[in-house]
């Protein structure tokens, strides 16, 4: 891979040195809040080279993608359609459960993403619903 550009570079240390799933506009304002010129422009390109390159990762979430660390073992994500919190959890009879999907079907698997959509505690304990 070429070298990145400073704005690539910042974008990917402020991915790499936290556990959060970012969308474009929190990359845009934090980085501008740290003193960074980086418009949100150069964000969304830098997110899609960053991400092409497999530095970083991606789930899409309605019509906004969250980025993270490329590095991170393999994990599925819960995910509050209140607050928009995002869990990571991995659960090896799932996993299991999907190969055994993939060798019945004759089926190669490269990769895959698990998302469940829901309610997360805090917002159901607010709404003063139980599970």
């Amino acid at each position: 891979m070429q070298r990145l550009s400073y704005q690539r570079q910042a974008i990917l240390n402020l991915i790499n040195t936290s556990n959060h799933h970012w969308d474009a506009e929190e990359i845009s304002r934090t980085l501008s809040d740290q003193g960074e010129s980086v418009g949100i422009a150069t964000v969304y390109r830098g997110l899609a080279a960053l991400e092409s390159a497999g530095l970083i990762e991606s789930i899409q979430l309605d019509n906004k993608k969250r980025y993270e660390r490329a590095n991170k073992a393999h994990h599925d994500h819960l995910i509050c359609e209140s607050c928009g919190s995002i869990k990571e959890f991995i659960h090896p009879e799932i996993e299991q459960l999907q190969q055994n999907i993939c060798t019945d079907n004759q089926f190669s698997m490269n990769g895959h993403q698990l998302l469940i959509f829901g309610t997360c505690n805090t917002c159901r304990q607010n709404k003063g619903v139980s599970l």
